[in-house]
């Protein structure tokens, strides 16, 4: 739900007007996302180790191998992709053109690749790596203070709260120019700003058993704050909105005020991820779903500018009524984003691209995969050639990656034809 949310948001930026408050309403409070991503963060690493041993090493080793992979993967890609969109393969070409160019492109490599600057989105992978480099400490001070938990969560909430009303004003003069200057300029990529979230994540988890059952315990009177807390910031961002605070302003992500909504919904979903806990059949269609959803959620994440990049120009006509071309679009992206992620999980790059091993080989179905990606080609070739849709490059080149990793799947098969066979879950 909460990738969902970002593509939605992305969409929304992509298409709808700046100045429109009521597009700007939804945007505000899907920009949740952001501190959503980093609270289950906190939570997930500190449940996975709250009652083992952490070693550092070995988990920094799993931890940036799974994630450090695919964010030099798409950052390298993500920078080509670019320039490549300005100015063709001769805007490539000049990139290797003499030692002059070369050393400007390692030198903005270098910059996206400590930044995430690449692309939009790849600050979140930034961040996360400065999680799970602190992340050892974290929990050993969490560990050894037991106790004191709820200072700690007072502490960071108004360090929170007073970092996001000095971020949305003029710097102060320490922060004005120089490396205070570039500190500041650079502090939405640090970790920083989502410093409350995430040991918010790692308390809850810490206290896991007591923090359930006061939500399972006050889940009604949970969402009726919820949904009142969201109520109010609607309220005041229509205010502020009609009284001259530009669009873009009501609803910048580090408004002090925005956090309440932001708590609130992800308060909210941890309150109706409950219910789903509670009523959830293993084994049935919805639970296969979400199972599959969350597998592939990183790396739909990592695509989604990818197709909606090549999608934007021809998603929907510009005469559209809002709603209609705004749902339209975000189905059109998912679907997809999700087409080239399925690719990509059946490939040899799915580590390095989705952060997960490729699916296995033995579960594959060849004959079905090469025609899925003729399908692509030809209709990819079709509708960039004669109709000069940009998205016909995205979709032929997905399927020749399609049929490439067929071929390679098929030549596994074949040459342990003899071994004995059993279905792989996957």
């Amino acid at each position: 739900m909460t990738f969902g949310g970002v593509i939605l948001d992305h969409v929304m930026i992509g298409i709808t007007a700046a100045t429109s408050v009521a597009a700007g309403s939804v945007e505000l409070f899907l920009r949740y996302t952001r501190y959503g991503f980093f609270a289950l963060t906190g939570f997930v690493l500190t449940y996975q180790y709250r009652h083992r041993s952490l070693e550092p090493i070995s988990f920094w080793r799993r931890r940036f191998k799974l994630i450090g992979l695919p964010f030099v993967t798409w950052t390298l890609f993500y920078w080509l992709y670019g320039r490549y969109r300005i100015g063709g393969l001769e805007t490539l070409k000049g990139i290797v053109a003499d030692q002059h160019s070369m050393a400007t492109a390692a030198k903005s490599i270098g910059y996206d690749l400590i930044t995430g600057n690449a692309m939009y989105h790849l600050y979140f992978l930034s961040v996360s790596m400065q999680i799970y480099l602190f992340f050892p400490l974290i929990l050993a001070i969490l560990k050894r203070t037991w106790g004191f938990h709820r200072y700690q969560l007072i502490v960071s909430f108004a360090i929170q709260v007073t970092l996001m009303y000095l971020m949305v004003r003029p710097p102060l003069d320490i922060f004005a120019d120089g490396v205070g200057g570039v500190i500041w300029t650079h502090l939405v990529i640090t970790i920083f700003p989502y410093q409350f979230f995430i040991l918010a994540g790692c308390v809850a988890a810490m206290h896991y058993e007591a923090f359930q059952a006061f939500v399972i315990r006050w889940r009604w009177a949970l969402l009726a704050a919820c949904v009142a807390t969201i109520g109010a910031t609607l309220a005041y961002y229509l205010h502020i909105t009609s009284t001259g605070t530009s669009v873009a302003r009501a609803t910048n992500v580090f408004l002090p005020h925005n956090v309440y909504a932001f708590i609130a919904i992800i308060m909210m979903l941890y309150c109706l991820g409950t219910i789903w806990q509670q009523r959830r059949t293993p084994g049935s269609v919805p639970d296969k779903i979400l199972r599959t959803a969350s597998d592939r959620s990183f790396g739909i994440y990592l695509a989604h500018p990818l197709a909606l990049s090549a999608l934007l120009p021809t998603i929907a006509p510009a005469s559209w009524p809002g709603v209609p071309r705004v749902i339209f679009a975000y189905a059109i992206t998912v679907a997809a984003t999700v087409f080239v992620v399925e690719v990509l999980r059946r490939s040899p790059v799915s580590l390095i691209t989705t952060g997960r091993n490729r699916l296995d080989w033995r579960s594959q179905n060849v004959g079905r995969e090469l025609a899925v990606a003729t399908v692509a080609i030809v209709g990819g070739v079709i509708a960039s050639e004669a109709f000069d849709v940009w998205a016909g490059y995205l979709f032929a080149a997905t399927g020749a990656l399609l049929a490439i990793s067929a071929v390679i799947v098929a030549w596994h098969q074949w040459r342990n034809r003899d071994d004995e066979f059993t279905e792989q879950p996957v």
